[in-house]
């Protein structure tokens, strides 16, 4: 029998009955087959609970690496809850249909039907409510959708709507494919659509994408809605090509980009009622919940902006709450509750209620308009709530506050480190000092609010340094950050870095992977830390995938997989540039973090081109440090530089590949340049390593890679006198310079832009977390670090 323990921490201070639930469960390699992991079944150790699995990852041999399970769970009021997963070899295979379910005074039958019409529309069915979503073609999402008390026809969901800066308007049309069942199951639906936005003489004009979730039983709908500017450049012959040679590859900044100005974005509501008496509201909470109340003669309306963000008092960290947003209408016959998820994180948002419904406005006027640049998108999450009339309203706020903070359980760390999908990260033995410390590092670093910015935050040094006559340069989440909250998530148990994960990769498939160039090696890549996000070049420095397929892995949504993918296919043409093909002419973390990109993907694919595409960067390795003993490159033109980060990077991909093909050339290529770099950057009178070598930039600094350089070394030869080298850097970083606390300041940028003014930016954590991590494992094995 396989047993994996499940825990919820305090969810509400109400029960919850049958409370959606997702979470990937890890298992080692030949742990279990995907037939008995898809048998298996979700247990309190009283009863059996409603599940389904889906295999999202394998191990080469075929067995499950990672589990999505979505359940159906109880949660106490104002207690934890603890759940199992168990796979044994006769399990009994759940079918939902024979559960029920009290929901708001209704018994709920619970199971989720998917019928596919022959037109191209689709038939759902969750035992609450049915829907009939449009066909290709249709300038409107649903053909109706019936609720236990009121069926609404087509032109009761109206939208989503854009305005151009002139106000003309184009509504959303269903695309040719129609609608894409993502995942389907007996409890859980995910489908999407994908197209373009019309006016009334069938001229486009932007992109979507919209995915519809729905779980069975439940009256609501989750609809994620991603705007895209896909549109071509109308200026191409004004546009400087970019083509990456030794020159233009640190071309940083190019401000001269297309784009298109977007004056409102909105989706509206007009539910038919014969009734003369309306009732409608509109809801905010941070602590505790406001109410604007109004009746058949008036008009509600709510505004966030960048001053609202200024003027609101709040300690909570925003990717886990800030507020809700929501409007409600009522008539008396039936009931609807209509919200933007995270409206405040991603302002400007705005709602008006009153007798003919609800508008939410996931772009309002704003002086002066979006201005959206090309290949860029923002997706904003509406949920559609069909309530019972007499649902009190604190339960109505409750569910609400659910919509914002879901129940996110999460696994023991023990389960990560037991299933080793993140070797050398993960471990059962912890210093205090140090912990205490982890926690400061993720928590403390600046970030932005804003639609364009939430889930990435601006770098001090780069501004600081000059790069940008002043203006924010953003990080674009630079050395993977998602990639290294998953890694705290995985080794605390603490569902917030759940949160600050999915906030980062949210806006990072949004924002900083480009959908859409004219322009050759941009399209399908992520660009470097740069002005307005996009301003920057894509190179192979700047490319991660383990982030986006943390986020797959965890959340189910295709996104994640699909950005990793493209990420991939473009490097591997990005990485045939000769500029990659030969020694010294590029900083050694180029070709190093394509390498590590590639051992991401073939890991998660097991597509051998991307091991395939390795072997002449090893070769280029192997080569380079024959060649000039390591891998130093010019910095100045007349001098050759060793810069152990930079080192580090080679490092890192070089030893991935090596755990996969153990060639002795590569071991002793990467021995040579630890044993180089600890020669010739070490200070001993520091107990230090340079950042960068060079007299001219010999400053000591916080950046911790040469940490993890070690601990390879150690883990390739046993010589702990690799670890007892980094001591001294390591207490540079924890204890003599730790991080502020959480700065909770705030200042407005602009009116799209508000900035968590920490003193310090992401760089400074995201750089160093993963190699630290290694090497504080091995320096607690070893002993060196002790707890009182």
């Amino acid at each position: 029998m396989i047993r994996k323990k499940i825990h919820f921490e305090t969810v509400s201070r109400y029960d919850k009955t049958y409370e959606p639930a997702s979470i990937s469960i890890p298992f080692m390699q030949g742990e279990i087959s995907e037939a008995l992991a898809m048998g298996g079944r979700i247990t309190d150790g009283e009863r059996e609970y409603p599940a389904q699995f889906r295999v999202l990852g394998t191990w080469s041999d075929g067995s499950v690496k990672w589990l999505l399970t979505r359940f159906l769970a109880d949660l106490p009021a104002n207690r934890a809850k603890g759940y199992v997963y168990v796979a044994e070899l006769e399990s009994r295979v759940f079918r939902a249909a024979n559960h029920q379910t009290d929901i708001g005074g209704r018994n709920t039958r619970l199971y989720v039907k998917i019928v596919r019409q022959s037109e191209g529309a689709v038939v759902l069915d969750n035992g609450s409510i049915q829907m009939s979503l449009a066909a290709p073609g249709s300038d409107h999402l649903f053909e109706w959708i019936a609720t236990p008390d009121h069926t609404y026809e087509a032109g009761e969901i109206q939208g989503p709507f854009v305005e151009d800066e002139l106000g003309h308007s184009f509504m959303l049309t269903i695309g040719e494919t129609g609608w894409e069942v993502v995942e389907a199951g007996d409890i859980f639906c995910m489908l999407r659509t994908a197209g373009k936005h019309y006016d009334n003489q069938q001229s486009s004009w932007l992109s979507y994408t919209l995915i519809l979730t729905l779980w069975a039983g439940k009256s609501w709908l989750n609809l994620d809605y991603q705007l895209i500017n896909a549109e071509d450049d109308r200026h191409p012959d004004t546009r400087q090509v970019m083509k990456i040679n030794n020159v233009q590859a640190g071309l940083k900044y190019d401000k001269e980009y297309p784009f298109e100005m977007v004056r409102r974005v909105s989706l509206k509501l007009r539910p038919k009622t014969v009734r003369s008496q309306v009732n409608h509201k509109i809801f905010t909470s941070s602590f505790n919940y406001f109410s604007e109340n109004g009746d058949e003669n008036q008009t509600l309306n709510q505004t966030i902006t960048a001053d609202t963000i200024i003027n609101t008092a709040n300690e909570m960290f925003p990717e886990v709450l800030f507020s809700v947003f929501a409007g409600d209408w009522c008539d008396g016959e039936y009931a609807l509750t209509a919200g933007i998820y995270q409206a405040y994180q991603n302002f400007p948002k705005a709602m008006d209620t009153g007798k003919d419904g609800i508008d939410l406005w996931i772009l309002p006027e704003t002086e002066p308009d979006l201005k959206l640049p090309q290949g860029v998108a923002r997706t904003t999450r509406l949920y559609l709530f069909f309530r019972p009339v007499g649902m009190k309203e604190r339960l109505l706020m409750d569910r609400a506050l659910m919509m914002e903070m879901p129940a996110v359980p999460v696994l023991e760390p023990d389960t990560y480190e037991a299933a080793g999908v993140f070797p050398g990260l993960i471990s059962s033995q912890f210093h205090h000092t140090t912990e205490r410390f982890l926690y400061r590092y993720v928590d403390s670093r600046a970030k932005g609010l804003g639609m364009l910015h939430f889930g990435d935050g601006p770098e001090w040094e780069y501004i600081k340094q000059g790069r940008s006559r002043g203006k924010l340069i953003w990080i674009n989440n630079e050395y993977d950050m998602p990639h290294n909250f998953m890694i705290m998530l995985a080794r605390s148990g603490d569902r917030r870095y759940y949160d600050y994960l999915k906030a980062a990769a949210e806006h990072w498939y949004d924002v900083d992977l480009c959908h859409h160039s004219n322009q050759p090696y941009k399209r399908g890549l992520l660009y470097t830390h740069s002005v307005d996000h996009i301003s920057g070049q894509p190179v192979p420095s700047h490319q991660w995938v383990e982030g986006f397929l943390d986020y797959y892995h965890l959340t189910g949504n295709p996104n994640g997989l699909e950005a990793a993918l493209a990420i991939g296919e473009n490097l591997l043409e990005l990485i045939k540039l000769p500029i990659y093909q030969s020694t010294a002419t590029v900083e050694p973390r180029e070709i190093g973090w394509a390498m590590r990109t590639f051992i991401a993907l073939y890991q998660e694919t097991h597509d051998e081109r991307y091991l395939e595409a390795c072997r002449p960067i090893v070769e280029v390795y192997v080569r380079w440090a024959r060649e000039l003993g390591t891998w130093t490159t010019p910095y100045p033109d007349n001098y050759m530089d060793r810069v152990p980060f930079m080192i580090h990077v080679g490092v890192m991909g070089l030893y991935q590949y090596y755990r996969i093909c153990p060639e002795p050339v590569v071991k002793s290529t990467l021995l040579a340049v630890v044993d180089d770099m600890v020669k010739e950057c070490y200070m001993g009178r520091t107990d230090m390593f340079y950042g960068k070598q060079a007299p001219a930039v010999r400053f000591q600094n916080l950046n911790g890679m040469v940490l993890e350089t070690l601990a390879v070394a150690y883990e390739l030869t046993g010589d702990s006198s690799y670890i007892e080298k980094g001591l001294g850097m390591f207490s540079w970083i924890s204890v003599e310079n730790p991080p502020p606390v959480y700065d909770f300041s705030k200042y407005k940028e602009d009116e799209y832009t508000v900035i968590y003014n920490c003193p310090t930016g992401p760089k400074r954590c995201a750089q160093t977390l993963l190699p630290f991590l290694r090497y504080y494992r091995f320096a607690m094995e070893l002993g060196y670090l002790k707890n009182r």
